[in-house]
């Protein structure tokens, strides 16, 4: 399983694309699409994340779904270095 699939596969995400896929289907008056729900819950988590709006541990535990980052390694302590 790839990294990518593990984190679309966690219950959390599953249920910000459900929430993501109401709402922007509503909004937009067309049915959206899980791919398209999936695509703008990723761009908010990378977003909210990059503008210090997470702390450990949910840094961490996103921070796991990237390759430059190794399994025992805090976000915090890569950006100590």
């Amino acid at each position: 399983m790839t990294r990518l699939a593990e984190l679309q596969s966690d219950p959390a995400f599953q249920q910000a694309v459900l929430a993501v896929r109401g709402a922007a289907s509503t909004l937009s008056g067309r049915a959206v699409t899980a791919e398209e729900a999936s695509f703008l819950v990723g761009i908010a988590l990378a977003t909210f994340a990059s503008s210090g709006g997470l702390n450990e541990p949910s840094l961490s535990r996103l921070a796991r779904f990237s390759d430059t980052v190794g399994q025992n390694e805090t976000v915090d302590s890569l950006m100590k270095h």
